[in-house]
């Protein structure tokens, strides 16, 4: 094996190594879901909720599934709609679009849930509530105008609080629900509410932290749990807020209007297309070479094989014995009697010879 091929084969085997390595990581990632965001359904670690979704799974008469379109595609009616780790923020100054996403998907007979993100709460603070984000901020303080209303105030009436104490395990609340139930609390402060809205419902929950898979192993939040399902027996988990997003493609929207078969008919044809152009139809018959006429000919061979079988004085004899094995009835026994003299002759020419008994054999009259 010369310096070059071993060479190559080292750069062979450490590129197996490194791809064998990397999808092993990769493989030991997605099983542990630790490429997906915290509080997702398909995390199995300790941040995930994948527990929770397969144990609603198991259980009779429930369905249970994800959800990566946009609102406007969730189901019509009957669901209960999950949105994990939430940012609050985004909650209290987020576009009315959102608040009323939530209230067309609850009217229409769902209920929704919306959980705030968990604790920590780095750099957060009670003015993040009070005052919209830094533009707004800088613009009505120029107008020396009071902050404006958060939308959620405006739509729900409902405000947040923050006030992070020595070991206070609930420094997110809510401080004004007004019209809405409150479920679960701490002491004075809010911690889950709940509001009728046309067909359908509206939770929102301070806190995550009784979905994970840490507090579903430990039978933590049991009660939180069973307020947020609610009566339906179909659950939906939303991996779009988190920003596991489905945008469609050409693929997808084929399978949903079965045009599988179409797309197989048309692949077929492009292949026929291909072919067709790619080679004659029927193909054409491979080109003789040269090398297959080299030698001698059908007749030559033939001279050769008597030449080697048959002595050149009895080769007339052979002949009209082979002629006379099967033609002997084409001619009277006078002729054949006659031919038979001749080929017997010694000392004359075979091609005499045949001459000879060819004028016998075809002579008109009596000879």
């Amino acid at each position: 094996m010369n310096r070059a091929l071993r060479t190559w084969a080292l750069v062979l085997l450490v590129a197996g190594l490194f791809l064998a390595g990397v999808i092993t990581l990769f493989n030991r990632q997605f099983a542990a879901g630790d490429v997906y965001p915290e509080y997702s359904s398909m995390r199995t670690d300790r941040l995930g909720t994948k527990l929770l979704f397969d144990s609603l799974a198991q259980l009779p008469g429930f369905t249970v599934e994800r959800n990566f379109a946009p609102f406007p595609f969730l189901p019509s009616e009957g669901a209960t709609l999950i949105l994990l780790a939430y940012d609050p923020l985004q909650a209290n100054w987020g576009e009315l679009e959102f608040v009323r996403s939530v209230e067309g998907i609850a009217a229409r007979g769902n209920r929704v849930v919306v959980a705030m993100r968990p604790r920590p709460y780095t750099t957060l603070a009670q003015k993040d509530f009070e005052e919209p984000p830094a533009p707004q901020s800088r613009q009505s303080k120029s107008r020396n105008e009071p902050p404006p209303d958060p939308p959620i105030h405006k739509r729900w009436k409902v405000k947040f609080a923050y006030k992070p104490e020595k070991n206070d395990t609930h420094p997110l609340y809510f401080s004004e629900a007004e019209g809405w139930n409150v479920l679960d609390h701490a002491g004075s402060r809010a911690l889950s509410i709940e509001k009728g809205l046309g067909k359908g419902s509206v939770l929102l929950m301070a806190e995550s932290g009784a979905f994970n898979n840490d507090s579903v192993v430990r039978l933590r939040g049991l009660e939180q749990l069973c307020q947020a399902i609610g009566p339906y027996h179909r659950v939906i988990f939303d991996e779009q807020h988190l920003g596991i997003e489905e945008s469609g493609t050409i693929v997808g929207m084929a399978r949903r209007f079965r045009l599988t078969g179409l797309a197989i008919g048309l692949g077929l044809c492009a292949a026929l297309f291909i072919w067709r152009n790619a080679s004659s139809f029927p193909p054409a018959a491979a080109a003789r070479s040269a090398d297959r006429f080299s030698g001698r000919t059908s007749h030559a061979g033939l001279l050769t094989l008597l030449k080697r079988h048959i002595a050149p004085a009895e080769l007339a004899t052979v002949c009209w014995l082979e002629w006379l094995s099967t033609n002997r009835h084409q001619t009277t026994p006078e002729r054949l009697q006659k031919a038979g003299d001749a080929a017997g002759r010694k000392g004359v020419p075979p091609l005499e010879t045949t001459r000879e008994i060819q004028t016998i054999l075809h002579a008109k009259g009596e000879l």
